[in-house]
């Protein structure tokens, strides 16, 4: 399941830096509770932190919908430590792709690392370290919740990775429609 592991990885990264919006967050207080799901805070510095000022507010569904996997993980009581990105690949992430890359994905990871760095007060290394920490975080807790909820897979099976983006889709629908009631949007 590693090359599953590593395209959530690399789409969520690349989710973050591609998608552009129109919604603005930085009026509101980094401390202040954007969402409450099932009683645990989503802040806006949270988000500030890991999307862009101007797309922010479009990831919220998504950064709900990450909290209540990580809550149900927990109670399902599953070991998230087989999903974290081995030493080496976390240590590969966590470093920022020299000023000089000639690499496109490189110059983009640079480029967002000095932007996110900036508005947060923060070295561009520093930036990227915790981001690749959060980051390896919530994929683990993706992944462990879709091999408890789907199983293993063939990830190159193109028929079972279509099949998979679809149950998964349906597994996050149901768990936020069996929330509904739990979840309270508190910005917008």
């Amino acid at each position: 399941m590693g090359i599953l592991k590593s395209l959530l990885y690399k789409g969520i990264l690349l989710g973050t830096i591609v998608l552009a919006g129109c919604n603005g967050i930085s009026k509101y207080d980094d401390n202040e509770a954007a969402a409450i799901v099932k009683g645990q805070e989503i802040t806006v510095g949270e988000l500030r932190f890991l999307y862009p000022d101007d797309t922010a507010l479009d990831y919220l569904e998504s950064a709900i919908e990450v909290e209540l996997v990580k809550q149900e993980v927990k109670e399902m009581d599953l070991d998230i430590s087989t999903n974290l990105s081995g030493e080496k690949n976390r240590d590969e992430f966590e470093k920022l792709p020299p000023k000089n890359t000639k690499d496109q994905g490189g110059k983009q990871i640079r480029k967002y690392a000095e932007s996110q760095a900036k508005k947060l007060d923060m070295t561009p290394e520093d930036f990227q370290r915790e981001y690749a920490k959060r980051i390896n975080e919530r994929n683990a807790y993706i992944n462990t919740y879709l091999e408890a909820k789907l199983g293993e897979g063939d990830i190159n099976d193109e028929k079972w990775i279509e099949e998979f983006g679809e149950e998964y889709h349906n597994l996050l629908e149901k768990l936020m429609d069996e929330n509904e009631n739990k979840i309270e949007v508190l910005i917008d």
